[in-house]
């Protein structure tokens, strides 16, 4: 079967010091992409075509590799396959919507766009156009997840009597880079609250600092903005339960962790024992190698840790 042929949009050409935004795309897709047999990067999409060939020579793409700027004419290419959108959150639907008019497969980064709104009115084109469509919502293939959930499913742990989550952003705190400034208005959707799947949950929010001054870590954290407007809550708090009648908190605040700790710990305590996960990492669809899985079996009192399967994906680099 011949490799499905990608349309990248938002790899950036600029050197990683140089870029305004994070650099998610070069970091997350491209390693795949560009080692895989079954898909072949054929164009890309950005906000000029002189970026779009600064990125296929920055990333030593083959030079039949086509640089567009404008999402029309993506879509008019009849030889691309698949468009993979790797964008700030509040560009998503402009970038994608002409390839679902023309009924192309399209992956789109997790949030969809800014609100719920435009999420439907891009779902609502993909059915009425024939596009089949894909969303960035990787975490629950995350071996470490599958591994708990088969733990938890196969009764290892007994009736389960409850989940908390606890974890510190990293971003959030009195200060924000200036690739992630948009962290801060809530309105284009890509910030840490968004990046969460939290719907499903009643929920707490606190924004602690209003004004927050934007830094460049290349500078020495040089303020280059003092007192930024802040709409995005710092401290989040949400409380709910499943079907069985299970209690579950989360809490994430913004900020460093407390040293010595780690970013991330996830507990799922049931009858016959319990599982901990600890992480460096808040973000799990991300991944980090020193993610920990814990089992405390309450019979013997014994703690070990748990294998996790290994798969294809474990010789990219992370967050790949």
């Amino acid at each position: 079967m011949s490799a499905i042929r990608v349309g990248l949009i938002g790899l950036s050409g600029a050197p990683p010091d140089k870029c305004e935004e994070t650099s998610w795309t070069p970091s997350a897709h491209l390693p795949y992409l560009t080692s895989s047999p079954d898909y072949e990067i054929v164009a890309l999409l950005n906000s000029s075509v002189e970026s779009a060939k600064a990125a296929i020579e920055r990333y030593t793409l083959p030079i039949s590799t086509k640089a567009y700027s404008k999402p029309e004419e993506l879509a008019k290419d009849p030889g691309v396959d698949l468009l993979v959108c790797s964008v700030r959150v509040d560009k998503h639907f402009l970038a994608v919507r002409p390839s679902l008019l023309a009924g192309k497969a399209v992956f789109v980064e997790w949030p969809l766009d800014r609100n719920l709104h435009i999420a439907r009115e891009m779902l609502s084109l993909s059915k009425t156009h024939g596009s089949k469509t894909i969303v960035g919502l990787q975490g629950s293939f995350s071996p470490v997840i599958r591994k708990m959930k088969e733990m938890v499913g196969s009764g290892k742990i007994g009736k389960v009597l409850g989940s908390t989550i606890m974890a510190s952003l990293g971003n959030g705190d009195t200060t924000e880079m200036k690739n992630v400034r948009h962290f801060l208005e809530r309105e284009l959707g890509g910030n840490c609250w968004n990046l969460g799947k939290f719907s499903s949950f009643n929920s707490l929010m606190a924004i602690g600092n209003e004004k927050k001054d934007i830094i460049d870590p290349s500078q020495d954290n040089k303020i280059l903005v003092k007192d930024a407007e802040n709409t995005v809550p710092d401290q989040i708090l949400l409380q709910g339960s499943v079907n069985s009648g299970a209690p579950i908190s989360i809490h994430y605040c913004g900020g460093p962790t407390f040293p010595g700790t780690p970013n991330k710990q996830w507990w799922i305590q049931g009858s016959k024992g319990e599982l901990r996960l600890s992480s460096s990492s808040w973000s799990l669809n991300v991944g980090r190698e020193d993610t920990k899985v814990e089992l405390f079996d309450k019979e013997t009192g014994k703690v070990e840790e748990v294998m996790v399967e290994r798969n294809q994906w474990d010789e990219l680099p992370v967050p790949a």
